[in-house]
Parts: C-alpha cells; sequence; structure tokens
C-alpha cells in the first residue's frame, strides 16, 4: 500500500482532497515523500500569493469522473494534472518566499547574511530578502535605520522607499523614515533614486545624501560610525518635530502638541537608556513643558 504514491496517478490528488482510505493516509505518512510535501504544504500557507481553489479543482475532476467513466484513463490525467498544479505552484511559492528580521520601539538587533555580511538594525526597522538562492542575486529591502557592513562582492542593493542602493564591498548607513539619509563610511556605493527621472550618486567615504520634501541635497560628515549605534541620538540644527519622532523610535511613547512649535531649531543629543533624562534633554532647553498622561505612554507638550 505504501508505494501507491508513486504507482497510482490519482494518489496525491485524493490525499490533497482528504479521500485516502485511513489504511493508505497511515502508510502514506511514513515515507520520505509525504514529509517533504507537508513542510512544502505549511509553508506555502505562511507565504501570501494566488489563492489555490484546491476543492473547485477537485469538484471540478470529480464531475469528469461521474460524466466520463468510460474513460478512465482521462480521469487519472485530471487526478494527475490537478494534484501537479497544486503541488507546483506551492512549491514555486515557498521556494520564493522571503525572510524578514523586524525591531520593535527601543529593540536593537544584528543580522548576518549567507555571504557574511552584517547588518544592524535600529530601532523599529524592517529588513527581508529571499530565502533560497539568496546569493545568486543578493537583494534585500529595507526601511527604518540600519548600519550595512557588506563584503566584498558583487550584486549586493539594497532596496529603500527612495531608491535603491548598489555596493560592491563597503560600510554605509541607511536611515528611511519621515527623512531619508545615507551616509558611507567605508568603500564606494551608488545610490539611484526611484523618481521617473532618477538621479544616480556616488558615495565614497565621508560622503551622504539626504532626501527632504523630495529634494536630494549632497553634504559631507566625519563621524566615524553612527550614534546610535552607541546610544545616542544627535542632533545639529534639526527641526524639534524630527527629535521627536526619533523619541518615539526608541521609546513607546506618542506626543500631544497643544502650542508648541515643532519647527523650532534644536542641536543636542539625547541617550537610549533613560526616558526621563531624554525628555529633559531634549526638551528643556527647548522651552517646552511636559507631563505624562495617566497611562504614561503619551506626553502632553506645551509651552
Amino acid at each position: 500500500m505504501v508505494e501507491n504514491y508513486d504507482t497510482d496517478d490519482t494518489f496525491l490528488a485524493r490525499w490533497l482532497a482528504g479521500t485516502l482510505s485511513e489504511e493508505e493516509r497511515l502508510a502514506f505518512e511514513k515515507t520520505d515523500v509525504y514529509k517533504q510535501l507537508r513542510i512544502i504544504n505549511r509553508e506555502s500557507q505562511l507565504l501570501e500569493g494566488p489563492i489555490i481553489d484546491v476543492d473547485a479543482a477537485l469538484k471540478i475532476v470529480k464531475q469528469k469522473i461521474n460524466t466520463k467513466k468510460q474513460k478512465p484513463k482521462v480521469i487519472r490525467l485530471w487526478y494527475a494534472v490537478t494534484a501537479a498544479a497544486v503541488i507546483i505552484v506551492s512549491l514555486s511559492m515557498f521556494l520564493n518566499a522571503s525572510k524578514t528580521y523586524t525591531t520593535g520601539i527601543g529593540e536593537k538587533m544584528s543580522v548576518t547574511l549567507e555571504d557574511g555580511s552584517v547588518i544592524d538594525l535600529n530601532a523599529n526597522s524592517s529588513l527581508s530578502h529571499k530565502r533560497f538562492f539568496w546569493t545568486a542575486n543578493k537583494e534585500v529591502n529595507f526601511t527604518g535605520e540600519g548600519y550595512f557592513t557588506i563584503t566584498k562582492s558583487k550584486g549586493f542593493s539594497v532596496n529603500t522607499s527612495k531608491g535603491k542602493v548598489e555596493v560592491l564591498g563597503t560600510v554605509f548607513n541607511i536611515k528611511d523614515r519621515t527623512h531619508f539619509e545615507l551616509k558611507c563610511y567605508e568603500g564606494k556605493i551608488n545610490f539611484v533614486s526611484n523618481k521617473t527621472s532618477p538621479d544616480s550618486y556616488i558615495l565614497t567615504k565621508g560622503m551622504q545624501i539626504k532626501i527632504e520634501d523630495k529634494e536630494i541635497k549632497e553634504d559631507t560628515f566625519v563621524e566615524q560610525h553612527p550614534d546610535w549605534k552607541t546610544g545616542v541620538s544627535k542632533f545639529v540644527e534639526q527641526p524639534l518635530s524630527k527629535v521627536l519622532e526619533e523619541l518615539t523610535h526608541i521609546y513607546p511613547i506618542t506626543f500631544q502638541m497643544n502650542t508648541i512649535d515643532a519647527n523650532s531649531i534644536f542641536t543636542g543629543s539625547f541617550k537610549h537608556n533613560n526616558l526621563n533624562d531624554a525628555l529633559q534633554t531634549t526638551l528643556t532647553p527647548m522651552g517646552v513643558t511636559y507631563q505624562k498622561a495617566s497611562n504614561g505612554n503619551v506626553i502632553i507638550l506645551s509651552e
């Protein structure tokens, strides 16, 4: 009975339809083929993709059976085609699945990729890439903020909301939030914006670009690593709104702004290990008073 899956054209279709006999089912579940199909079936359920209505497909098969009993070979062919279609689609979805890494508010994570590249994720960030055969096309999707240390190889690229970063072997930091910022710490990278008429920018060590209000600005910097890597957020002549946004990525809070001027310019920093100290060092110098709501997660601001 165990060999039926290999010799019976209708076996896999009947397994998918749940119409195997108890003896057939128990025998099949002991085989390696069943174990592999079960993994594919389970993983495919976690993926987004076209919905395969197996019941409807098998209903069509059964109708063919009832109306064409005199043609058993055709019936077996329909069973085999239905089973093969479902399995092929499931396998395709399984092999094209993505692996995703995410950090929550105040969380950080270090991710080592298959080629040895390392991406350190700052709070509220997400990185995803193809689960299988990734080294054949080293492309990742990214949002949030991350520090990339890429091994020297060809074809590595990072997709962001503002465009693609292409690298050979280098170290860089991406910040893709309300504002976009890309800094190159070592080596060379190429940034290609995703505008209708894309612009291309070559960045080497100490060069950066910023995108604000759809305008791309080139600049330089001198620090040796991102401040967030040491648990600090620093700002030089930045609007207070940007500081408040960064606070919400590090701490589980929201702000209720009454009469404050969120466009006022701030220069300073805050640490990531104490909310009260962070609020005091950023808001008090700006003449902004604050109080926590009863739940402690809403900070009410006023001048």
